[in-house]
């Protein structure tokens, strides 16, 4: 009986030795990277606090990846509308089903939503990847804005993630890395919420490609999940008071696909929503994008918002 209690006493303080160590490894986590001065995903918390502060005021929020962080100047929208605007996007990889649920809790009587969702959206990528739970240890509250299931997924790499922070954080301090170009950094976000990193890069570090982004699609189908989270979407968006838009991310010519234009539609007559323009409207020369095909240079981001608040212009009145 004595070796029995002294068996389940060393099992009982081995678990409490590896509880308190995954306490110490996700605390650690949370303690180095929240509301950190210059890590890229920490730029979320400036989006969140600018929603937040324009809670009950008539606004236009932009939704979106990485191609309407860089590639909207906020400033001339709220000017040209004289309404406040906060920019929401940060990242394809955040998902399409995060990027609108940001939105949701500030969402006011009046208020305009564009969204901007990349080509890849329409055929699926709602949940997002790694880099949504990553984010999440720099502003753990937006948790609250994942789905049952992007919660589960969180859950589950609770260890993991924190595991591969700590591994990169020592290769770093090891290797003596100086940290990441203004363009993947927090302080390249303005009070908006735009990525104002390349406004004076009008140079281009993109050539055509054979392959367009259409055919590097793993499927070619429609989602479900996207339409029917769309509809939902725009339903509480209109008990709101408040209009939801799509429109279309500047794409370079190579990577433009005319079955785009298929998707488009389909989505357009299954959830009723209006959509601003046209794709062909977004398409722009590779000498306008910077180092991808949906980031456009300084002198295409002032193209596209010019072309960007003449519509949204017209759409307000």
């Amino acid at each position: 009986m004595l070796r029995m209690n002294k068996f389940l006493f060393k099992i009982a303080v081995f678990f409490f030795k590896l509880f308190a160590l995954v306490c110490l490894l996700i605390g650690g986590t949370l303690f180095l990277n929240y509301n950190h001065p210059t890590d890229y995903p920490a730029a979320i918390k400036g989006k969140y606090e600018r929603l937040d502060s324009l809670r009950n005021t008539t606004k236009v929020i932009i939704a979106g990846g990485s191609s309407s962080s860089y590639s909207i100047d906020g400033k001339l929208v709220q000017q040209t509308l004289k309404v406040p605007a906060v920019n929401t996007s940060l990242a394809m990889s955040l998902g399409s089903l995060f990027h609108l649920n940001l939105t949701r809790d500030y969402i006011h009587d009046g208020d305009v939503v564009l969204y901007i969702p990349e080509y890849e959206f329409y055929y699926g990528k709602e949940v997002g990847d790694d880099f949504l739970y990553t984010t999440a240890l720099y502003y753990p509250q937006m948790i609250k804005d994942f789905e049952v299931d992007q919660q589960i997924t969180a859950a589950k790499n609770m260890i993991r993630l924190p595991i591969d922070f700590f591994s990169g954080f020592l290769f770093n301090l090891l290797k003596g890395n100086k940290g990441t170009s203004l363009q993947y950094n927090r302080t390249s976000y303005n009070y908006i919420g735009d990525n104002i990193s390349l406004i004076a890069e009008d140079v281009s570090k993109v050539k055509r490609e054979d392959v367009n982004r259409y055919q590097k699609l793993p499927s070619k189908i429609v989602s479900k999940r996207f339409l029917n989270f769309l509809i939902n979407f725009n339903q509480f968006c209109l008990k709101r008071g408040a209009k939801l838009v799509i429109s279309f991310p500047p794409i370079e010519a190579s990577q433009f696909d005319y079955r785009f234009l298929e998707a488009v539609e389909k989505v357009q007559k299954e959830t009723g929503i209006p959509f601003l323009d046209s794709p062909m409207k977004s398409i722009f020369t590779a000498d306008l994008f910077y180092d991808s095909s949906y980031h456009l240079n300084g002198k295409g981001r002032r193209m596209r918002t010019k072309q960007l608040v003449e519509t949204l212009n017209e759409e307000w009145k």
